[in-house]
């Protein structure tokens, strides 16, 4: 399965290690990592160039095996995505999907 990030930009969801906050990435510890990727020229950036000003701004950042995405989709609403992805594939015969409940307490344990 995929997971779209923006602009057109998919990623094959096996090969997603980690959706974080970007702004773990700007200032913090993470920022070594950030920098380290763009020096190796490792970093893809999916917003629209020249849209900045939109109020489209970089909310995640995507490790995935081999390069690291910048996305102005939220990480909450990336990690969502992947989870109903990796649901509807059903290969044990029953339909076992996250029902709301389920879904709110993920909502709750990503802000904490």
């Amino acid at each position: 399965m995929f997971l779209h990030l923006g602009n057109g930009v998919s990623v094959r969801t096996k090969d997603v290690i980690a959706i974080q906050s970007y702004a773990l990435f700007q200032d913090g510890p993470g920022g070594e990592l950030l920098a380290a990727g763009l020096a190796a020229d490792k970093v893809i950036n999916t917003l629209v160039l020249g849209h900045e000003e939109d109020g489209e701004s970089i909310k995640s950042l995507i490790i995935t095996t081999d390069k690291i995405y910048l996305s102005a989709i939220s990480p909450l609403t990336l990690k969502r995505r992947s989870e109903l992805a990796f649901h509807t594939i059903d290969t044990s015969g029953t339909t076992d999907k996250p029902d709301n409940k389920e879904m709110r307490d993920i909502a709750i344990t990503d802000t904490e």
